[in-house]
């Protein structure tokens, strides 16, 4: 009898474990093994499942296996062989391969997807189509590993990914991938989510444009999550670091003075940042009433507008500590607008009439988008960006607002 009459003679054996010796043998006939796919014993299946040399149309049979643990099994052995894949995609076995995936990619049971999003996240060879289903997956722990590793997400597909809402934690996963590019960091920034951003600042690889780390250290004061990473972010600006010194506690502004990495043009920057904080707090501490006692707070107000302490920084500290009604009733103060119109401003959320009170009250520009994002709430969407020195509007524009506003 040759080996093909004798294989089939066991694989029609009623005895059990004949059945499974054979179906894990690695010398068994593929048509043999592609019989036994089909056996009505669960074991039998599994033992094809794992054997390394199935035919595909073998496999692809047991994706729809009604025993789950066997998706398992052969997840993890398709997902095992595909970096061996041959680069022909017009071969039968690549077809094969990549539609036993596909179906594996949308199998019911999280855990078979699990088993394949951590079997191909790190394969480059991985079809791209298997790779975006298991980014786009619901299920965070299937779809985390692939967005954080996976070498064959393009930024394109990241940027849209983060479009499309995805669930809760997957944009954090984006934000742990190496190397990852201005266009998608400035995605991250834009979205808001905090524990997204977090995990950017933490990205030591991360590539972050200056005008994004603004627009993170503008929302940052009140977000506590970002201050240490914000802190500790390699390569920033004299002007990043003396804005992050106004607002992070004092053992953060201690570590942020023994770094190494800062040149010297922002050492001085830092040196100059502490001292103006030590100063600022003590007058504060010394000098200015408790913000939050609401029974002085107009006398409070009008004392230090008297006395020239209601300043820009003054402003930037009641903002920080969320001393929203403090900050309203100085602007009215400063632009000398009625306390109902700059409400008004603020109650209509425009960014246009934001910028105008800033600058009618005699405010520096970049202030204006901290009023934007936590005085009024708008989203980075909605924002106009400032800088430092200049308007986005000219003169006549920003007095328009102010005139609609007060009449």
């Amino acid at each position: 009898m040759n080996a093909y009459e004798d294989q089939k003679a066991r694989a029609r054996s009623p005895n059990t474990d004949i059945r499974i010796a054979l179906a894990g043998a690695p010398d068994t006939l593929p048509e043999i093994l592609y019989f036994l796919a089909e056996d009505s014993v669960a074991e039998v299946r599994r033992c094809v499942a794992l054997n390394e040399n199935a035919p595909r149309k073998a496999d692809l049979l047991l994706t729809q296996d009604h025993d789950a643990s066997i998706r398992q099994e052969l997840a993890a052995k398709i997902a095992r062989l595909t970096p061996e894949l041959t680069d022909d995609r017009r071969s039968t076995l690549y077809k094969l391969t990549v539609q036993a995936l596909e179906i594996l990619a949308e199998d019911q049971l999280v855990r078979v997807r699990e088993i394949l999003s951590n079997a191909l996240k790190d394969v480059a060879k991985a079809p791209s189509n298997v790779i975006i289903t298991l980014a786009r997956d619901q299920a965070l722990t299937v779809c985390s590993p692939i967005l954080e590793f996976s070498p064959v997400l393009s930024d394109s597909d990241l940027l849209e990914i983060i479009r499309s809402n995805p669930v809760q934690g997957a944009m954090s996963a984006i934000s742990r991938r190496q190397a990852l590019k201005e266009s998608v960091s400035d995605s991250i920034a834009k979205s808001g989510d905090e524990a997204a951003i977090a995990e950017l600042l933490v990205n030591d690889s991360a590539q972050i444009r200056e005008d994004t780390l603004d627009l993170i250290i503008d929302r940052a004061p009140q977000r506590k999550s970002w201050h240490e990473p914000l802190a500790m972010r390699p390569n920033l600006s004299a002007r990043a670091v003396q804005r992050i010194a106004s607002f992070v506690a004092m053992n953060l502004l201690d570590r942020m003075q023994r770094r190494l990495d800062l040149d010297d043009d922002v050492m001085v920057a830092m040196a100059e940042a502490v001292e103006r904080r030590l100063a600022e707090d003590t007058h504060t501490k010394l000098q200015e009433p408790e913000w939050a006692n609401s029974d002085k707070l107009d006398e409070t107000i009008a004392h230090m507008y008297e006395v020239g302490t209601l300043t820009n920084n003054a402003l930037e500290r009641a903002l920080a500590q969320g001393e929203k009604r403090f900050v309203v009733k100085g602007l009215s103060l400063l632009s000398g607008l009625a306390a109902e119109t700059v409400q008004n401003i603020i109650t209509n959320r425009s960014a246009k009439a934001v910028i105008a009170l800033t600058w009618k009250a005699g405010l520096k520009p970049h202030f204006a988008s901290q009023l934007q994002s936590q005085l009024v709430g708008l989203s980075p969407n909605d924002m106009i960006r400032t800088t430092e020195n200049r308007w986005p509007m000219s003169d006549n524009d920003m007095q328009w607002q102010i005139d609609f506003y007060s009449t």
